[in-house]
């Protein structure tokens, strides 16, 4: 009998110690600063390193940095009487893709006199340019990897829009912003010609990323406190996930709700990576979740936060997240807060945390990527990170 009992422990022992593994313990460690940054207004990072602009006296300048910081060349757009960038993107080239305004050409004005008047003082009479055009054109710079601008492309004048997102395929692309009214949704070859803007929802409706495919079609995704879709709200605001065709309407739409919950999505990878906020009861926290290309989860994590900030895509299906953590975080030693910090966790592909970087130091994220051979790049106000 007792012989029996041993072999039935043993058995038991080796059988279940796979299958039962609870993951290695992940020690948070520092992400590293690489370079100081200009102020900016937003960044792209490709495989030649990080390009940002800034818009200046009605100018937008860019420049482009290796991955240890040194300046690799800076260029000055100015070919409109007045022009501001709001987001960018590169394609597979490293070609940037900025989109923005432009206002059309300041007119002088003129007077004919009847008369010559008589000026006792000798005053020398200026003429006055014209009250400032407004920025209503949208517009699309291509500019080379190598710092030169390719082309300009400007859209018929129309009314002015805060461009929030930007999303490049291999036959266009896609502008995402808000006129104040809804979301507005432009595509555009990549020769510059654009399609009539294509309002979503209304003002109850904001969508922050875009996600464009080959065929035209988008996902987009934000929050909303109204009927999309013919989906209807469930919480006091939800989270969208949306599939749009290539005319801009909605094929699709998916909500992320509960009962008096307050959610959105605020950033989202081409390969269906969501990070968002839920506030509930008084609780806060980020929600960070893989879904197919269906719009089902695979698997979902949600974490003590005041704040999720940015996602990104990483090696072997693998993907990162920034947010402002406010509590310790399962699996991960050497992090406990005690007021909202930011930190970069490291997910594999079933949603496992690999990877804790203690971030700190960087303050209003612009943008994060992993590149091969250099690895995580994050890009803020205060600098260059790598992890």
């Amino acid at each position: 009998m007792k012989k029996f009992a041993l072999v039935v422990i043993a058995a038991l022992l080796f059988s279940t110690a796979p299958a039962g593994a609870v993951p290695k313990a992940i020690a948070a460690s520092e992400i590293t600063k690489i370079a100081p940054i200009a102020e900016h207004e937003g960044a792209v990072i490709s495989n030649q390193g990080v390009t940002i602009f800034a818009n200046s006296e009605k100018k937008v300048v860019l420049t482009s940095l290796d991955f240890l910081g040194a300046e690799r060349w800076k260029l000055v757009v100015e070919g409109a009487p007045d022009q501001i960038a709001m987001a960018a993107a590169s394609d597979k080239e490293g070609n940037i893709w900025l989109a923005g305004l432009t206002a059309a050409d300041v007119a002088l004005e003129t007077t004919s006199a009847t008369s010559n008047p008589v000026n006792v003082d000798g005053v020398v009479v200026e003429q006055v340019p014209a009250l400032r055009s407004e920025l209503n054109s949208v517009t699309l710079w291509k500019i080379s990897s190598a710092g030169s601008l390719i082309a300009t492309y400007s859209e018929s004048a129309t009314s002015p829009l805060l461009i929030t997102a930007i999303s490049l395929s291999s036959n266009g692309i896609s502008i995402m912003g808000d006129r104040g009214a809804g979301t507005v949704l432009i595509n555009s070859t990549l020769t510059g010609k654009f399609t009539t803007a294509k309002t979503i929802g209304t003002a109850k409706s904001a969508f922050t990323s875009i996600s464009r495919n080959s065929d035209g079609s988008a996902q987009i995704y934000g929050a909303s406190s109204e009927s999309l879709g013919g989906k209807k709200l469930v919480g006091v605001r939800d989270g969208i996930l949306a599939k749009v065709n290539k005319s801009g309407a909605l094929t699709n739409v998916v909500r992320s709700s509960a009962n008096r919950a307050t959610r959105t999505w605020q950033s989202a990878t081409s390969t269906y990576f969501l990070v968002g906020d839920v506030k509930i009861s008084g609780k806060n926290e980020s929600a960070f979740t893989k879904f197919n290309s269906s719009f089902a989860p695979t698997w979902t994590l949600r974490l003590p936060s005041q704040g999720a900030q940015l996602g990104a895509i990483g090696p072997n299906g693998g993907h990162y997240a920034l947010f402002n953590s406010t509590s310790s975080i399962p699996g991960v030693t050497g992090w406990k807060p005690t007021t909202a910090t930011p930190i970069v966790i490291r997910f594999d592909s079933k949603g496992v945390i690999t990877q804790a970087l203690k971030s700190a130091q960087v303050k209003s994220a612009t943008t994060m990527a992993h590149i091969a051979g250099v690895g995580l790049v994050v890009v803020s106000q205060t600098g260059i990170y790598k992890g």
